[in-house]
């Protein structure tokens, strides 16, 4: 189904808290989106939503951290349930989280994001999600975790980033992914 027929199917018009500033404030990661609107969004800003390979590899950084710092856990280092803060947060208020090497902010905690790829292979319409959440905990926000979900689905923990496409290249269109992390075990919806 593409982006066009499954935002008409779901007669999605525009982000759920669109015009809500606890959720969408100027500085706030967009939320509530569903990969309809993510995948539709990064297409028109010409580039796509990464891939479950692309997303990975960005937030495990050169050095193939656990975390896009390191490989130790950190408390308040970014906004997962940890931190408290209880909602998304301006984007790059936590610097010492931030992927120095690519120059990637909220790669872990904020909120999870959309992408390209289909998720569990018994649910083929399923869509994937990264990077953990504020309402996640320091096992979430590891950079293999992953969660999936109905490609309509829009809540507040959901979000997205454009990955750019390069110049002269095509847009991606992943049918189904290759698991990135080595052991995953599936639970409640999610495998970690």
């Amino acid at each position: 189904m593409t982006a066009g027929r499954g935002l008409s199917k779901e007669k999605i018009s525009s982000p759920l808290y669109w015009r809500n500033q606890n959720f969408n404030a100027p500085n706030q990661p967009v939320v509530n989106v569903s990969w309809y609107e993510a995948d539709a969004f990064s297409r028109w800003a010409g580039g796509q939503l990464p891939t479950e390979q692309q997303w990975e590899a960005a937030a495990r950084g050169p050095g193939g951290g656990e975390y896009p710092w390191g490989n130790a856990w950190e408390d308040g280092i970014c906004n997962s349930r940890e931190a408290g803060l209880g909602s998304p947060s301006a984007v790059g208020i936590f610097p010492r989280s931030r992927s120095v090497e690519l120059g990637l902010d909220d790669m872990s905690g904020n909120v999870f994001e959309w992408c390209a790829d289909q998720g569990a292979a018994n649910d083929a319409s399923g869509r994937v999600g990264r990077g953990g959440g504020w309402s996640g905990d320091s096992v979430s926000c590891r950079a293999a975790c992953r969660r999936w979900g109905g490609p309509q689905n829009r809540n507040v923990h959901l979000g997205f980033r454009v990955a750019a496409v390069p110049v002269g290249g095509a847009v991606q269109k992943p049918e189904r992914a290759e698991p990135v992390a080595k052991a995953r075990t599936k639970r409640g919806g999610a495998a970690k």
